[in-house]
C-alpha cells in the first residue's frame, strides 16, 4: 500500500471514529442543558476567527479560532463542545473548498475532498474531547473558576491536551504520507509557533471566564487573538523573506556565470516536474524544488579563476569545485528553513554507483527524493554550453540520461525524467524564460 493511501485510510478512519463516539454520546448530549446564546455567540466567533487562517507552511497552520475552540471547552458541557468544535472545523473545510472550486473553475476529487472535511472535523472533534474530559474528571470549568494553583495547572494541561492532540493527529497523517518520523515532523513544524498557539489559548481562557457573566464576550476576544496571529504573520514573513534572500544568493551564483545563468531555476523546474511524475507528495516536491533553486549557493565561495575559467579544469581544480555542494551545506545549515534540504543540497553531485562527491556516497542509499536533483541539474548541465564545449542536443542528452540509468542515476528517477522530459517541445513550455545576463 503506497503511503499516500494509508494516510487516506487514516484521515478516514480519524473521521469515523469521531462520528461513532458522537453517536454513542448522542443520549448524554440531548439530556445536557444548553445556553444557546452562548452557543451562538461562540459559533458566531469561530466562524469570524476561521476566516483568519495563517499557512506556516502547506500542512501547518495556525487560526485565531484556536481561542474561541479551548473557550468552548471551558464553558460547555463535555459531549456539546466537542461537537460543536467538529462541526465548526468541517463547516470551515466544506467553506474553504467551495470557494477553491470557484476560484479555480476546476471540481477535486469527490473522495479526497469528503475525506479532507472527515478528517478536519474528526481530529478537532477528538482533541476537544479530551481536553473536555480532562476538565469534566477533574470538575474544572470557566462557570466553577479556579479554586487555587492545582485548578491553573489543571486548566493548562487541558489546553496542552487540546494542542497536542490536534496537531499530533495532523502531524501524524502528514507523516504517514511522506514516510516520516510523526515525532519529527511535530517538532519540525511546531516550533515557530507554539508560543502564538499558547497565546491563543490564554485569550480562549480569559474569554471563557468573561462569558460565563456576559455571554457576548467571546465575541470581542478575537481582537487579541488577531493581534496573536499578526505577531505570527510578522515572524513567519521574515522567515519566508530569508529563504528568499537565500535564492536571490543562489541567482548571483548563476549571473556570475554567462554560460549557466538561471541554471538553478531550470533544474528546479526539472525536479518539480520529475517529482510530480514520481509521486511524491506536495510537500516532497515543495522541499525538491526549495533545494534545486539553492543547490549551487555553495559555488559563491568559489574563486572565479575556477568558476570561471574558460578551459578544462586541472585536477586540483576540480577538487576545489568538488567541495562547493559541502561549502553550500556549511552556508545553508545556519538558517533554520533550510534544515530539511541540507541534505539534498549535500548530495546532489552523489552517484547512484557511489562514484561521485563531496562524499562517494552509494546513490542507492539515499531516499529517492534525494536522488531527483542529481538527474535534472545534470539534464540542464549538458544541455547548457560552456567556453571549452558546445551543448548537447536535447535528444542527446535524454540518450545519456538513459545510457546512465542504473549507473550515474537512480533508474526509477530516469524514467521518470524521460516520461516528462523526454520532448524538446514538451520541455520547452516548462522552462523559465532566461534573459540575457
Amino acid at each position: 500500500m503506497s503511503p499516500r493511501r494509508r494516510s487516506e485510510l487514516f484521515r478516514f478512519a480519524v473521521g469515523v471514529i469521531a462520528i461513532a463516539i458522537a453517536a454513542a454520546g448522542a443520549t448524554r448530549l440531548a439530556v445536557e442543558p444548553a445556553d444557546w446564546w452562548l452557543i451562538a455567540s461562540l459559533a458566531v466567533t469561530a466562524v469570524l476567527a476561521l476566516e483568519f487562517p495563517l499557512h506556516v507552511n502547506l500542512n501547518t497552520k495556525v487560526s485565531v479560532a484556536s481561542a474561541v475552540f479551548f473557550a468552548a471547552v471551558m464553558l460547555l458541557p463535555l459531549w456539546q463542545a466537542p461537537l460543536l468544535v467538529g462541526v465548526l472545523q468541517a463547516a470551515d473545510i466544506c467553506i474553504a473548498a467551495a470557494r477553491r472550486v470557484r476560484a479555480t473553475r476546476e471540481r477535486p476529487p469527490v473522495r479526497a475532498v469528503a475525506v479532507n472535511i472527515l478528517f478536519n472535523g474528526g481530529q478537532a472533534y477528538l482533541a476537544a474531547l479530551a481536553a473536555s474530559a480532562v476538565l469534566a474528571a477533574a470538575g474544572v470549568s470557566a462557570r466553577s473558576g479556579l479554586a487555587g494553583a492545582a485548578d491553573v495547572i489543571l486548566l493548562a494541561s487541558a489546553a496542552l491536551v487540546m494542542y497536542a492532540f490536534n496537531v499530533f493527529l495532523v502531524a501524524l497523517a502528514v507523516a504517514l504520507a511522506t514516510a516520516r518520523n510523526p515525532f519529527g515532523h511535530f517538532l519540525d513544524t511546531q516550533r515557530i509557533v507554539y508560543l502564538q498557539f499558547a497565546a491563543l489559548y490564554l485569550v480562549g481562557g480569559l474569554a471563557a471566564f468573561g462569558a460565563v457573566r456576559w455571554p457576548w464576550i467571546p465575541v470581542f476576544s478575537i481582537i487579541p487573538g488577531v493581534l496573536v496571529y499578526h505577531s505570527l504573520k510578522q515572524r513567519i514573513e521574515l522567515r519566508h523573506e530569508g529563504v528568499r534572500a537565500m535564492e536571490r544568493m543562489a541567482a548571483e551564483v548563476d549571473r556570475r556565470d554567462p554560460y549557466t545563468f538561471q541554471h538553478s531555476q531550470r533544474v528546479a523546474v526539472y525536479a518539480h516536474a520529475i517529482a510530480r511524475k514520481l509521486g511524491l507528495t506536495a510537500a516532497e516536491i515543495e522541499l525538491v524544488e526549495l533545494a534545486a533553486k539553492v543547490h549551487d549557493v555553495g559555488k559563491i565561495r568559489i574563486p572565479d579563476a575556477i568558476l570561471l575559467k574558460p578551459d578544462r579544469l586541472t585536477a586540483e581544480e576540480r577538487r576545489v569545485m568538488e567541495t562547493h555542494p559541502r561549502l553550500g551545506f556549511d552556508i545553508l545549515k545556519q538558517f533554520s528553513e533550510y534544515a530539511k534540504v541540507l541534505d539534498l543540497v549535500l548530495t546532489h553531485h552523489e552517484r547512484y554507483d557511489g562514484r561521485g562527491y563531496p562524499n562517494g556516497i552509494v546513490g542507492r542509499r539515499l531516499l529517492l527524493i534525494a536522488q531527483v536533483i542529481p538527474v535534472a541539474d545534470s539534464l540542464d548541465a549538458m544541455t547548457s554550453a560552456r567556453a571549452y564545449r558546445s551543448a548537447l542536443s536535447w535528444r542527446s542528452a535524454i540518450d545519456e540520461l538513459r545510457n546512465g540509468a542504473g549507473s550515474q542515476w537512480n533508474r526509477q528517477v530516469v524514467e521518470a525524467a524521460l516520461a516528462v522530459l523526454s520532448q524538446e517541445e514538451r520541455v520547452g513550455a516548462l522552462k523559465p524564460k532566461v534573459a540575457t545576463p
